[in-house]
C-alpha cells in the first residue's frame, strides 16, 4: 500500500495494481506473495487500492495473473493446455486441461474482473505473456492439442478470445480490458510463435472486444535478453509500430524503453499511444 500510495501521486495516467490469481485451487498462483481475488471476501483490501489510485486522480486497473506453466506454486504440479515438459526445473510438471477446467477458468476470469470493478477499479487487464497461461495457450511451443483449442492460430487463440468475451460480457462494454501480449516470444529455439503470429493474436483480441494492448517482450524461458545492457533503448519500438499498423485501439509500449525524450518523440510521432 505504501509503495502505490508513491506511485498513485506521481500524475501516471494509467495505474495497474499488480495481478491477482483468480482460482481458488492456487494452480494460477505464481509466486507465494501473489494476491488473490477468487473471492468476494477480497473486494474490501482491493478498494483501498482502487480508491488510493481514484483519490489521484489516475484511471485504476486491476492485472488479473493466472500463472500456468509458472503457477502452482503451492502444489506439486501446474496447468498448461498441453503437457509440454518444463525447461526450467524450478518450475511444476505439467497438467494438461481439459475442456471443462479451460470452461472453469474462464468463468474464474470473469468473476476475477467483476470483483475488481466492485472494488473500485474502472478496468482490468489480463496476461497473455511471458509463459504465463494466456500465453501458454498462444504460443505453438505450449499448445499441441488437437481439438478446438489447439492447432491453427485461430484454434490456439480461441482460449483468449473467449476470455476477453466473458469479461466483457461479464463488466460491461464500458469497462476497460487490457490485454498483454507479446510483441515477440524470443522463443524460436523451441518452435515458439514468430512475430507475425504474435501480430494475429493482436488482431483477434482487438476482435474479441479488447480495448487495449500492452505489448511486451518474450518469455521467462527466453535465452535471448530482452532487457540487457547491450539492448538499445528503442530496440523493440519497431514491434510496436508493427502493432499499430494492424489495430486500431491503442498500443502501450515500454520493454526496455526507459528515456522519457525517446518516449515523447515516439508518443507524437504516434508511434505508441501510451508510454508503460
Amino acid at each position: 500500500m505504501a509503495r502505490m500510495e508513491v506511485i498513485s501521486r506521481t500524475g501516471c495516467g494509467i495505474i495497474t495494481n499488480q495481478g491477482a490469481y483468480p482460482d481458488r485451487k492456487g494452480e494460477g498462483r505464481a509466486y507465494l506473495r501473489q494476491l488473490g481475488i477468487y473471492d468476494d471476501k477480497y473486494i474490501p483490501s482491493l478498494a483501498k487500492v482502487a480508491e488510493m489510485i481514484n483519490r489521484h486522480g489516475a484511471i485504476s486497473i486491476q492485472q488479473i495473473l493466472h500463472g500456468g506453466r509458472y503457477g502452482g506454486i503451492e502444489l506439486d504440479y501446474c496447468i498448461q493446455p498441453s503437457s509440454v515438459k518444463q525447461t526450467l526445473r524450478h518450475f511444476r510438471p505439467p497438467k494438461e486441461m481439459s475442456k471443462a477446467q479451460i470452461k472453469q477458468c474462464i468463468y474464474e476470469h470473469a468473476q476475477a474482473a467483476r470483483r475488481s470493478i466492485e472494488a473500485g477499479f474502472h478496468g482490468v487487464e489480463i496476461t497473455s505473456f511471458m509463459g504465463y497461461l494466456l500465453s501458454d495457450f498462444n504460443s505453438k511451443f505450449t499448445n499441441v492439442r488437437t481439438d478446438e483449442y489447439g492447432g491453427s492460430v485461430e484454434n490456439r487463440g480461441r482460449f483468449m478470445v473467449e476470455l476477453i468475451q466473458a469479461i466483457k460480457e461479464t463488466i460491461g462494454d464500458d469497462k476497460p480490458v487490457i490485454v498483454r501480449l507479446n510483441g515477440v516470444e524470443l522463443m524460436d529455439e523451441y518452435g515458439g510463435n514468430t512475430a507475425e503470429e504474435c501480430l494475429e493474436f493482436m488482431k483477434m483480441a482487438e476482435g474479441a472486444g479488447a480495448d487495449c494492448i500492452s505489448l511486451v517482450i518474450g518469455w521467462h524461458e527466453s535465452r535471448t535478453g530482452a532487457l540487457g545492457r547491450d539492448v538499445s533503448s528503442d530496440h523493440w519500438l519497431h514491434l510496436a509500430e508493427a502493432a499499430k499498423k494492424v489495430v486500431d485501439i491503442p498500443v502501450a509500449f515500454g520493454p526496455r524503453f526507459g528515456d522519457p525524450l525517446l518516449a515523447e518523440r515516439a508518443l507524437g510521432e504516434g508511434s505508441i499511444d501510451f508510454w508503460e
